[in-house]
This record gives C-alpha cells, structure tokens and sequence, in this order.
C-alpha cells in the first residue's frame, strides 16, 4: 500500500501571523532603489529574507535561540506543578522546567510573574476549517454511507470558512495550540482524520499525524433511511460497519496471496488484484495500524460500539458525544474505552437529574477528553467547554488534562505534546489567570517554541506582572 502514515516532527517554525500579515505587506511594498547588480541582488535577497521569516518558512535563529519563561505558576498537566517557576526553550523544545534554574547565558528572559502557564490546548474532536454547522460543510460526503476512503486533510480550508473567516488564529487566540480535525457523521464510515498544529500556513505544514484515525458514527441515518437505502436501521448501520471489514480482509488475503505466488513463480506473469482505496483503507484498521473514533449518543448504541470494537479487535475505540454514557460507564471502564465529552457537557437523568458527563466518567474510571465540535461551538472556546464541566464538579486539574495530556494520549501523540516536560514540544500558553474563568485571556501563546500570539495587553505593554 502507497499509504503512510504522517507523524511530523518539522517544521518548527511558526507558520501562524498572530496579530496580522500587515508587516509583510508593508515591507514587501518597499521600493529599494537599483544601484546595480549587486544592489539588485541584496535587494531581492533582503526582499525574499524578509518574507520568508514572516511567513515562518525560513527562520536561521530559531533552532538556536533559548527562550526562558520565568516567575509564573507552572500548571504541567504532568506529575509536578511549580508555584514560581521557570521553563527553558531550546530548538523549540522544553530544556529544563522547575524552580531556582541557572538561566542559561545569552537567553531571552521574560518575566511572567502572575500569570499562569500550562500547557498548548488541544481539542480532541474538531470540524476546524471544513465550514459552519448548519450550513454547507466539506465534511460529509454524502453520496455513500460507507467512505473510508476519504481524507479529511482534502477538504480542510487552512484559514477558515465564511462566514466565520480567521477561525485559526481565532483559536490560537485562545489558547488552542492543536485540534483532530475529523470527518462528519452523515455516513457510517466517514473517513481518516488528522492531527494538525494551528501555527498557520498550508493543512501540510501543520499537518502533525495522518492518517489519525478512523471515523465511524452509529444510530439512525435520517438522509439515507429517507432515500429508502441502507442503513434504515440501526441495524443496518452495525451491518456496514461488519461488512466493510470482512471486504478489507478478503482485500487483504487477496493480496497476501499473489504476493506469494509472485515469489513462487517470479518468471510467471502473475496479475495483483485491482487496488481499491475503500478496502485499502479499511485494512488500517483491520491491522490496528490506526484507531477508530465512532460518533455515538445512546447506550444501545454505545455497547453497539463497544461490540465491534471488541469482534474487530480494533487497536483504540474513542467515543465522540455518548450523552448516555453515564448509563454504561462501568462497561467503558472496564473496556478501556475513552469517551470525548461535548459539545453537550450536561445532560440530565430519567429522574431529571443533572449529569455532569465529563465527571461522571472520570470518577468511574474512564479516560475523559473534552472537545467543541467545532463549529458547532466555535473552536475559541474549548476551554469554556471544561469551565462548564469544572462549574459543575470536575476538578479543574482534571479538566486541563481533558483538553490537553489526555487527548495528546488518545492520539498517540503524548511523547510529544500534552503536557510541559522536559523534551517535549514547547507548546503552551500564558494566562492572565486562571483560564477557567472566563474573564481571564491568554496573553501570549507558543507553538514549538515560537510564540505565534500576543494579547494587546501585552503588545500595548499592559501585561500583567
């Protein structure tokens, strides 16, 4: 198979213009006077230096360059928080974090007393860049309710969808540093997601993992049942999900198979099979190369899930709303299954009880993440999501590691991101204060290291110290 999987480690440099492209406008539209060869070379030279360093595709110092963050309280998302603490950048990577380091000579030192530092937000089910919910969307392809075959990262728009241009850097705004960014759930088999770092540029620049993981949604399929094709039932929804993996291992050991023939009798004219992508990218799964996330609400539903995960063995199941999950908690422990709680935070019981989901399950023992649903609720505002779920109950320690070490964890991708340790990516963010009070900001934001956002508050140089 041609297909790989994509797991970045460059670039580093930030790709994002935080405040806005005017500078490069501005010295782009400088009119440097010909004295000559040599002058028109430099001209062109400085001209092409120039646009490139803004444009984040070309940045000599950075790799070199040692940042240290100092004087703030630490929220880690890791074993040990710092009430005072420093965080030294080199190459993009935290160096040291702790307390009293020996700042390293010739760094850049910025003082952040009273402010709080955790680490870059991440939101574990996002529609970023693909349109408005409610409106047209690039997300579902809605021709054919099984599509495997599809790639999200086709349809992703780098800078947002009108109405709501900007989206990126909106959320980069507000602290969010990294989004899974999945197909819809018209079909049963939507497609392959990506993990993509908001610094800006080209869905291949940001692009971190491809492809993520498989996304399936389960229940009633209105668009299909009206047009009197399958799936009409619920039924008929777990069925295509079955069928789609026996066809990807019969496309499997059809391949197997001629490649064993092709080294029995090399001199033998020997035809492969014909390549199907939808087959193709089924066999991910079924070879636990990838994990698969399934769009669920109900607890039938849910269990339905649980079901074929365990028939398929499937490498990873995450869960995408599950407002019901409270129900069937103790199974998802037990199962290891990790449900990603939102945009709906609160739901209420048979007895008209309120549930707050998010701690329901983490104090039964299942691995939360939060998310937003982008656009559904707009991408800005994923840590308002956990505001709801801490205002209700879940302790707020829990809640950062809902939208930051855990989703980073459902990924694959903990070593990396997640959390503010020692060799990991410098993604993070400094509040004003604590980020689940919705009057605090973040002041400035980093990505690998590269800060990608200031507040005004801090660009007018009102930060808070």
């Amino acid at each position: 198979m041609e297909l790989k999987r994509i797991n970045k480690k460059e670039p580093r440099q930030a790709e994002i213009q935080s405040v806005s492209s005017g500078p490069v406008d501005r010295w782009l539209a400088l009119r440097i006077p010909c004295l000559g060869p040599i002058s028109l070379f430099l001209s062109s030279l400085l001209l092409f230096l120039i646009s490139s360093v803004m444009a984040g595709t070309y940045a000599p110092t950075d790799n070199d360059r040692i940042l240290v963050l100092k004087g703030a309280r630490i929220l880690t998302s890791a074993s040990k928080n710092y009430e005072r603490g420093t965080i030294i950048i080199k190459s993009g990577r935290i160096s040291e974090i702790g307390e009293d380091l020996k700042i390293p000579a010739g760094a850049e030192v910025i003082d952040l007393s009273g402010c709080i530092i955790t680490p870059g937000l991440i939101d574990a089910h996002s529609h970023l860049g693909l349109g408005p919910s409610g409106g047209i969307t690039e997300d579902n392809e809605m021709s054919d309710p099984v599509t495997p075959q599809l790639r999200i990262i086709d349809s992703i728009h780098p800078d947002g969808v009108a109405p709501d241009k900007n989206q990126f850097q909106q959320a980069v705004a507000e602290g969010v540093t990294t989004a899974v960014i999945r197909p819809g759930s018209g079909n049963v088999i939507g497609g392959q997601s990506a993990v993509l770092k908001l610094r800006g540029g080209t869905v291949d620049n940001m692009c971190i993992l491809f492809p993520a993981d498989m996304k399936m949604a389960l229940g009633r399929k209105a668009a299909y049942s009206q047009k009197g094709q399958m799936p009409m039932t619920k039924m008929g929804t777990a069925y295509l999900v079955r069928q789609a993996m026996l066809e990807a291992a019969d496309y499997r050991a059809a391949l197997e198979k001629y490649e064993n023939e092709k080294k029995k009798n090399p001199s033998t004219a020997i035809t492969p099979p014909p390549r199907d992508l939808k087959k193709e990218a089924m066999t991910l799964v079924l070879d636990r190369q990838i994990p698969v996330h399934i769009h669920v609400d109900q607890a039938d539903d849910i269990m339905t899930a649980v079901r074929l995960a365990k028939e398929f063995s499937f490498a990873k199941l995450s869960l995408a709303h599950a407002e019901e999950s409270y129900k069937v908690a103790d199974d998802l422990a037990r199962e290891k299954v990790t449900v990603v709680v939102g945009p709906r935070m609160i739901v209420y019981d048979d007895d008209n009880r309120l549930v707050n989901l998010a701690d329901y399950l983490h104090r039964h023992g299942v691995e939360i993440c939060i998310m937003t649903d982008a656009d559904v609720v707009q991408q800005p505002f994923l840590r308002s999501q956990a505001a709801i779920a801490v205002k209700y109950g879940l302790e707020p320690e829990e809640a950062l590691r809902a939208i930051t070490i855990n989703p980073a964890r459902l990924m694959g991708l903990e070593k990396r991101i997640g959390s503010l340790e020692p060799g990991k990516e410098a993604d993070l963010v400094v509040w004003s204060g604590d980020l689940f009070d919705v009057r605090e900001e973040a002041l400035r934001v980093f990505i690998d290291g590269v800060e990608v956002y200031q507040s005004p508050r801090v660009v007018s140089g009102l930060n808070k110290s």
